[in-house]
């Protein structure tokens, strides 16, 4: 698929218009965004993260404030420099170590680093993350923007974070790792990519990352939590609507063990298609369709019919002989009357109507939801946010008849990380009081039906869905099938942070985790506790809710 990739760029690059980087998932900016997009009463198409520079700039001009109006200095001409430069080269303007500009490139260098330490009450005693790198983004000619971000890292994780790894042999959110000082583990980060334009309304994006659709605290269609993966983005805006593609190479499954995942033999690949339609019905409605298909076997390659793309996955996937795994879907975002903005996710596997209102329990109801609000500057304080969101997924969902055709890359879940056959209820509470101090609160409770021993009862995207729980009889169970069936397991998750911005995009942290986990079966019965320092510089805050 890379080829194909590569060859479609160098195709599309004599007809190259002005472009922009992205702002990094996690990065600051969002929620600044999130903020004044509903005090606006104008809904700001944030669904497909992350979204541009050139697209925050247009958004809100020169009035965005001192961060962005730094943030954004290529666009906004701010021609403040630092009052001393450090060396009279670097650090001449706030945001950069090194920047440089001429009529041809303009360049930004920036260090990332990030060291962490945390006190846990689990075996280990102590969790921390040192990573050291840099970051590189910029545009050539104003025509063509780039961007690269390498890190190396250490870390060690608390021990609820290991047993996703040891599970699966994965570390969220990362891809290959090695093990590190016994209990630890060291893995290399990089991300980059190159953005040129099409025409005026359409754009593309070939790189190695991730993307996020959803305007709530989780994505039931495309999340971050996996590995980053090599993708091509086509983007299309007019003023009524924008349809987003991405067509990126995944892998099936990894092999390893407590060393780590196995750096030799390569892993088999799989592929996804997606687009996505988002209709700006009013200034402050959206509505968007989307469609997404994985299909892949250890035999066979890319398929040319999924590169169409305006086409229907669905109709697709049937003439194909239903071999693949196809998931439609929608979601809106409503900001009403300055201060509350409504949004959700509903997204289908499989549905049959008449099933889903029988009441007989058919397995193949494999539908979830999202519903959230948001509500800004309650009790007259400004800049206060409370959310709160619920998701539910049924059993199976995702899944199919292997890790070519689950909804997965690098052995864990493309959507959410608690993959399927649960509800969960989410609050949180931000403020930014300025531009130097802010704060979050976040409480998660959820219910899920977990496997017992070998029997699938729903909840593994990575399992066979053929091979589901027996019938009294034998054979799979057809009917029947209830959400949450299996070890009915509650997971409660409170998380607070408090950030200091000493100088810009340099953060201190102060946070603190509350984790308690427990199922019927009396298998499970732990409460964790971690309370964390971190210097961030340049690097986005991560949240470990699962």
């Amino acid at each position: 698929m890379r080829q194909t990739l590569w060859i479609i760029s160098l195709l599309c690059t004599s007809i190259l218009v002005a472009q922009s980087t992205d702002f990094t998932l996690g990065h600051p900016v969002y929620g600044i965004l999130e903020l004044e997009e509903i005090k606006a009463s104008k809904a700001f198409n944030t669904t497909i993260k992350p979204v541009s520079r050139v697209s925050v700039y247009d958004f809100f001009g020169n009035d965005g404030g001192l961060y962005l109006n730094k943030e954004l200095r290529e666009y906004t001409a701010d021609s403040s420099r630092s009052s001393v430069p450090i060396l009279g080269r670097f650090f001449q303007y706030p945001a950069d170590l090194i920047y440089y500009e001429d009529e041809k490139l303009d360049l930004h260098v920036n260090p990332v680093l990030q060291f962490s330490y945390g006190k846990t009450n689990d075996a280990l005693g102590s969790s921390y993350v040192n990573s050291r790198g840099i970051e590189i983004r910029g545009r050539v000619d104003k025509k063509v923007a780039f961007y690269s971000m390498l890190t190396e890292n250490q870390a060690r994780y608390p021990e609820y974070v290991n047993d996703v790894r040891d599970s699966t042999l994965v570390v969220p959110y990362e891809g290959f790792w090695k093990q590190f000082d016994e209990t630890g583990v060291d893995f290399f980060r990089a991300q980059g990519y190159i953005d040129f334009g099409l025409s005026q309304s359409i754009s593309a994006q070939l790189g190695f990352g991730k993307h996020f659709v959803g305007n709530g605290i989780r994505s039931l269609i495309l999340s971050n939590y996996s590995n980053n993966y090599p993708y091509l983005r086509i983007n299309t805006t007019t003023k009524i609507f924008d349809y987003t593609n991405i067509f990126a190479e995944q892998i099936a499954g990894v092999r390893g063990g407590t060393f780590g995942v196995e750096g030799s033999g390569g892993f088999q690949k799989k592929y996804m298609a997606f687009h996505h339609l988002n209709v700006k019905i009013k200034p402050n409605l959206h509505i968007g369709l989307f469609e997404s298909v994985m299909y892949g076997d250890s035999t066979s390659g890319l398929k040319l019919e999924y590169l169409n793309p305006v086409i229907f996955y669905r109709a697709v996937e049937q003439q194909n002989g239903s071999e693949d795994n196809a998931i439609i879907g929608l979601d809106f975002k409503w900001n009403i009357k300055n201060y509350v903005s409504l949004y959700g996710q509903l997204v289908i596997d499989e549905m049959i109507i008449g099933e889903v209102f029988s009441g007989d329990g058919w397995w193949g109801n494999k539908q979830g939801f999202q519903l959230g609000v948001k509500y800004v500057d309650p009790f007259g304080v400004e800049n206060l946010m409370i959310q709160g969101e619920v998701n539910r997924v049924r059993p199976y969902m995702y899944a199919h008849e292997d890790g070519f055709t689950s909804y997965s890359h690098y052995n864990l879940s493309l959507a959410h990380p608690l993959g399927a056959n649960f509800t969960e209820y989410l609050g949180r509470v931000s403020y930014r009081m300025n531009d130097q101090w802010s704060f979050e609160g976040m409480i998660m409770a959820a219910k899920y039906g977990n496997d017992i021993g070998d029997v699938n009862y729903g909840r593994d995207i990575l399992k066979d869905y053929t091979m589901r729980r027996p019938a009294d009889n034998g054979g799979s169970l057809e009917f029947g099938n209830e959400h949450l069936q299996g070890n009915k397991t509650d997971l409660v998750v409170m998380f607070f942070r408090a950030s200091f911005m000493a100088r810009h995009n340099l953060f201190l942290d102060a946070d603190i985790t509350l984790r308690k986990e427990s199922d019927s079966l009396g298998q499970i019965d732990t409460s964790t506790s971690v309370f964390g320092l971190s210097l961030r510089w340049n690097v986005p805050s991560r949240r470990y809710l699962f």
